[in-house]
């Protein structure tokens, strides 16, 4: 996946900033330090005492003003709220420099630890440190970091933040509620349309207010070289459009993106105009409602926390994935016959899909298929399930050191704090094609750390053999190798087989468990942070069995494979992976991923 619409520097909602993603590559990724900061820091009289310090520095002179919290709040301590979409926070108040060879030996020690997203309110210290590289002030958060007055205000009532998303839900297993789009072509507007503006730029649209033909599809205009991609017939497929394509500047701006059918919105909140019905998505921009259907979140099943109070399962564990799952039993057979050796089968009652099975680590071969045995004392068939099978850990692991199990032959997860597992769940990682290199798609193997963590970021690519996705504000996402990362999947539930673009997709109730328990630990209010010394991220060992899954027993540890990366950007389930999309990169180019 490709970060789609990248920017550096500011990312609030303006002529020039990115339509469904508002990225937050800029930051993590290691943009080049930005300029003098102007606009939207304290103004001096309203946010900052007469009291001041003023010492040097290599930015020209020092300025520590403390800050007034408020003369009617004895006491109050002081907060900022986050002015763009992509707010970065800092170690320390200077700039990283784009080369450090050529700064001075403090500033080499700068870097981006995260960032807050708009609308984000946050304790800060008592004082502001003003600079000749931040002229609106440093301010140092209570949780750490300092952030440049240019991405902040002091102002909570500020009319920039009218717009804000709320706060992602902490309570819930997504961050966001969130919309899928029905319409190739349906408009994603920068403000509220008037009627005759919408009844021109949704004319002729499958889905809207337009009027319907007999046959019950509306008017297509004359398929020519200047019609418009989205009212051509794709006889039913995705249209073969690029990102470049679906942006516009309709309207002097009015449309910054033509949405293609099947893309994904995060919603914040509804709007009732007198021009229709909206609603207005994280970044800010509106998409009309008759266009958006709204995604119904469930959880179908639950990851196992293994040695939690009044939890008694254990590895190995089972889960089943097919609907047309049965039980098992095995009765003594004819040892002269050579399909009855093992045992003779006999098949029982069905299983409902996402059952989980406590196995014995049994397991035996009838037929050519693999059967695992139950603590209940029927068996689960191989290709009905998928089981847990983690491979030896990393090498110097410290006591207790967290660490993560990937099985790609067995689509498992399980998360160990030394040696003792302490989760475990079903995954999907991504589709394999040995003959077809353009829909090979397989997960890279190999031992990495989690880079960085994003409660949320649009996933998008236009590579993809079967057309371009995006989805906006994809859940939960811990980046661990290039674009490879591990993160929540609310548009499918094929978990336990392959089905990603690259990426490691969870339910959104796992993600959210393995996101909030892995490392580098998020600050309360931070939207995003960048794994460092001080803040390591967890270790995770990706790789296959050496061997089918069926020909051992489940709890047989296997030995992983060496790094096998996969050069192919895969694209998500409609976009859960982030090949190129959001993920930022160390360089200072958008980076690529998969999803």
């Amino acid at each position: 996946m490709r970060a789609p619409f990248a920017t550096t520097g500011s990312s609030r909602p303006r002529a020039s900033s990115s339509p469904l993603a508002l990225l937050l590559i800029a930051l993590i990724a290691g943009t080049p330090a930005l300029g003098g900061c102007k606009g939207h820091g304290p103004s001096g009289g309203d946010d900052a005492s007469a009291t001041t310090e003023t010492t040097s520095g290599d930015d020209g002179p020092v300025t520590v003003e403390a800050i007034d919290a408020g003369a009617d709040v004895e006491g109050a301590t002081p907060r900022i709220a986050a002015l763009d979409q992509v707010t970065p926070v800092f170690n320390m108040t200077a700039w990283p420099a784009k080369d450090p060879s050529k700064t001075s030996e403090e500033r080499q020690g700068a870097q981006r630890l995260g960032y807050l997203r708009r609308g984000q309110v946050l304790a800060v210290k008592p004082n502001v440190v003003k600079k000749g590289n931040c002229v609106e002030g440093w301010y140092e958060l209570v949780t750490g970091g300092f952030v440049c007055g240019k991405y902040v205000t002091t102002d909570l009532s500020a009319k920039e933040l009218e717009t804000a998303p709320h706060p992602p839900y902490t309570d819930r297993p997504l961050p966001y509620d969130y919309g899928l789009n029905l319409t190739n072509g349906a408009p994603l507007y920068r403000r509220r349309p008037l009627k005759k503006e919408r009844s021109e730029l949704e004319k002729g649209l499958a889905v809207g207010k337009t009027k319907k033909t007999d046959g019950g599809a509306p008017p297509k205009a004359p398929a020519g070289p200047d019609t418009p991609w989205y009212l051509k017939d794709h006889k039913g497929q995705r249209p073969q459009v690029t990102i470049e394509d679906i942006r516009t500047n309709e309207q002097g701006g009015l449309v910054v993106v033509r949405m293609v059918r099947g893309f994904y919105l995060a919603l914040d909140k509804s709007l009732s105009t007198a021009s229709g019905k909206f609603w207005r998505n994280t970044a800010g921009f509106l998409a009309p409602a008759d266009h958006i259907l709204v995604h119904k979140a469930t959880t179908e099943f639950e990851g196992v926390k293994i040695g939690a109070e009044g939890e008694k399962r254990h590895l190995p564990l089972g889960w089943v994935v097919s609907p047309r799952a049965h039980r098992y039993r095995i009765e003594e057979g004819d040892p002269t016959r050579a399909d009855e050796k093992n045992g003779k089968l006999k098949r029982g009652d069905p299983l409902d899909r996402f059952t989980i099975a406590q196995l014995t680590g049994k397991s035996v071969t009838i037929e050519g298929r693999g059967y695992f045995e139950t603590d209940e004392g029927w068996w689960l068939r191989d290709i009905d399930a998928a089981v847990t099978r983690p491979g030896p850990a990393p090498k110097n692991l410290a006591p207790g050191e967290k660490w993560i199990d990937v099985n790609l032959s067995t689509q498992s997860l399980v998360a160990f704090e030394g040696d003792k597992p302490v989760y475990a769940t079903i995954v999907s990682t991504g589709r394999h094609d040995d003959e077809d290199k353009s829909k090979d798609h397989r997960t890279v193997q190999g031992e990495f750390q989690i880079r960085e963590k994003h409660i949320a970021a649009t996933m998008e690519d236009d590579g993809a053999s079967d057309g371009p996705y995006s989805i906006q504000d994809v859940p939960w996402i811990m980046y661990f190798e290039g674009g490879y990362a591990l993160h929540g999947a609310f548009w499918h539930s094929r978990f336990g087989r392959e089905r990603s673009h690259g990426c490691v997709n969870m339910t959104p109730y796992d993600a959210k468990n393995i996101f909030t328990w892995a490392g580098p630990d998020l600050p309360e209010g931070w939207h995003g942070v960048r794994a460092t010394k001080e803040n390591p991220g967890t270790r995770i060992v990706v790789h296959e069995d050496p061997k089918p899954a069926s020909a051992a027993p489940a709890d047989a540890p296997a030995p992983a494979k060496k790094s096998e990366k996969s050069e192919k950007p895969e694209k998500s389930d409609k976009g859960d992976k982030t090949a190129r999309s959001e993920r930022p990169s160390s360089s200072d180019k958008a980076p690529s991923k998969v999803d």
